[in-house]
């Protein structure tokens, strides 16, 4: 699930930005962007992250701010520039070109200016820590807004289903009626023309009639329903078993469908069908 949560901290000698980002993933996976001074502390602050966070794919960014001059520790690698410098010459003297090479480009080449603040002070270290467990916090409360608005998007797809429902079981006493008609008028219409034994014409109509029924299609999406209803109201993630209800109630609409033979329940599965879509592709946030 996506989401985005931020801390900034400050003292008279430092300051710390941390900055995480949420994507929906199965499993937790993080990457990190660190100051080189924190590179052998990257477990650790993973572990942070991991003690909060149980899925989604987490960007997670570092910035640490020296505010106080006396916390810098800077070295002029010496070595390093005069070797860039001689090069450097040589290669200006054999191009043939007028302009030397002056101090302020040599020291803004790769490794001319060093940091000798291998490891963060105590002081840095409380500020950094503190602003992952305050960012991952703001991450948490993030993805759970937006969890709370894709259940009630859920919930408002899965009752719009449920009324659509209502709508064909209100159809059915009108629709059977007219089956039976139909298939009556079919069945005079040859018996007329020729002798058809009468227990056999009621064993054909029942038949008919009951491969066209679908009162056990509207009782089983209606149990879907109320499991879709009850899953989405748990506490923990269900994401995947969400998205295999949604596939029941896929196949009982489907089949509803395809047995209807009315125009009025026709058009309520389709709109059924377009709340289920929905309701797939928001189930896809859900880890």
């Amino acid at each position: 699930m996506t989401g985005y949560g931020s801390a900034s901290l400050s003292s008279d000698n430092y300051k710390v930005s941390v900055e995480l980002k949420s994507l929906n993933s199965k499993y937790i996976e993080i990457n990190m962007k660190l100051p080189r001074t924190y590179m052998e502390r990257e477990m650790t602050l993973r572990n942070l992250l991991t003690q909060r966070l149980q899925r989604g794919k987490i960007n997670a960014v570092l910035d640490v701010e020296v505010l106080s001059p006396d916390r810098h520790r800077l070295r002029i690698n010496e070595d390093l520039v005069r070797a860039y410098s001689e090069r450097l010459e040589k290669l200006r003297g054999d191009l043939g070109l007028a302009a030397s090479v002056d101090l302020e480009y040599l020291l803004s080449l790769p490794d001319a200016i060093q940091n000798d603040h291998e490891s963060a002070d105590a002081e840095e270290w409380g500020l950094v820590e503190r602003a992952f467990r305050e960012a991952a916090e703001r991450l948490v409360e993030s993805r759970s807004k937006e969890g709370t608005a894709l259940e009630s998007d859920l919930s408002k797809c899965r009752g719009l289903i449920a009324d659509h429902l209502e709508e064909v079981k209100a159809l059915l006493p009108r629709r059977s009626a007219h089956i039976r008609e139909r298939v009556q008028n079919a069945i005079q219409e040859i018996k007329d023309r020729a002798q058809i034994d009468g227990n056999r014409y009621e064993q054909e109509l029942i038949y008919y009639i009951e491969k066209l029924d679908i009162n056990e299609e509207v009782v089983r999406l209606e149990k879907h329903l109320e499991y879709f209803d009850t899953s989405l109201k748990e506490a923990r993630s269900n994401g995947k078993k969400l998205g295999f209800i949604s596939q029941e109630m896929g196949r009982e609409i489907n089949t509803i469908g395809s047995k209807a033979n009315d125009a009025g329940i026709q058009q309520n599965v389709v709109r059924m069908k377009e709340e289920l879509e929905k309701i797939k592709e928001q189930v896809l946030n859900i880890v």
